[in-house]
């Protein structure tokens, strides 16, 4: 799985890979970011490729409540077609996650060690990822963001990162990886034009011969940290 991830560069450099539309205000780096956070993703809108904050853990149309997102941080490429949580956003609703690594964890007799992944030259990559719009039903006596009045619904953007097996540098420390896509592929990904049969095709793990690994500090198993000091 992908359990963690960083982001710790400038949203500035993103644009030597990608050009989007920026509707983020304020971002600054994150070196831990974990499950429910809010983060930049990359969707098709509007005939464009657009960067806006969304939450990490996929909230299905149909779920009852949010917290089904805990479960479905993760979608597995071999599977994707099969789980009615991803099947639509796959068709048409399909997403990349911009970051500068991640990580894994291996187990040992010290506890769990966490590694860093990254490429070689530590500069952003787009991982696959899915997302979905959820409408949270309106609480009373809550005005949220998203709400012009009582009884209204806050509409709660969501997504999932894809996994697939790990190349041989992941393999060592873990059994799945996320699916880091190259930049020749995105508009493929992002556009709804493209055919999902053909798509599963680039859900494939990325080469080792381009990635960087080390062992970084245990203060990243816990997420309240989320300072320089999770790499040291």
């Amino acid at each position: 799985m992908c359990g963690r991830y960083t982001i710790t560069q400038d949203l500035a450099e993103l644009e030597k890979l990608v050009r989007f539309i920026c509707k983020i205000a304020d971002f600054k780096p994150r070196y831990n970011i974990a499950p429910r956070s809010r983060v930049p993703v990359l969707v098709w809108e509007n005939g464009q490729n657009v960067l806006k904050e969304m939450r990490w853990g996929l909230i299905p149309s149909w779920a009852k409540d949010e917290t089904i997102g805990d479960k479905l941080t993760n979608a597995r490429a071999e599977t994707i077609t099969e789980k009615p949580s991803y099947r639509k956003p796959f068709e048409k609703q399909r997403c990349l996650i911009p970051a500068d690594g991640f990580y894994e964890w291996q187990a040992m007799s010290t506890g769990k060690q966490p590694f860093w992944f990254s490429r070689k030259n530590r500069g952003f990559f787009c991982i696959a990822g899915l997302w979905e719009k959820w409408h949270r039903p309106h609480r009373e006596g809550e005005l949220g963001l998203d709400d012009t009045g009582p009884g209204l619904d806050q509409i709660v953007e969501s997504f999932t990162i894809i996994t697939t097996t790990p190349n041989q540098m992941v393999a060592k420390v873990h059994d799945r990886m996320p699916v880091i896509l190259g930049p020749e592929h995105y508009s493929w990904w992002l556009e709804p034009k493209f055919e999902p049969e053909f798509l599963k095709t680039l859900l494939r793990p990325y080469p080792a011969n381009d990635m960087d690994c080390r062992s970084v500090s245990k203060q990243v198993n816990s997420a309240k940290f989320d300072g320089p000091e999770c790499l040291g």
